[in-house]
């Protein structure tokens, strides 16, 4: 488990994107905000929009939106997807 501190200052998570090093930012009030939004609006984009939002690359977002998402391989935005999920679920045990 993640420390509580890491959660609450939104500390970066290092996750590896096909051997590439990665972070995935953790998600803020804002972004959960955003994400129950998006889950109303276009629920068959969640994923996207997870990945969109939280993948990161040496400090830079490496989706440039989220139709850069859905053009990726549905596989891997469905794992990147899953994995933001969890994120949201930090400290909740």
């Amino acid at each position: 488990m993640s420390s509580i501190r890491d959660i609450l200052t939104l500390k970066h998570v290092p996750y590896a994107l096909g051997g590439v090093p990665c972070t995935l930012r953790r998600p803020s009030a804002l972004d959960l905000l955003e994400l129950l939004q998006v889950s109303k609006d276009r629920p068959h984009h969640i994923y996207a929009f997870l990945a969109f939002t939280h993948l990161y690359q040496d400090g830079c977002q490496v989706l440039g939106s989220i139709d850069d998402a859905l053009a990726m391989d549905a596989a891997l935005i469905i794992e990147i997807g899953k994995r933001c999920e969890q994120l949201y679920e930090e400290g909740r045990d």
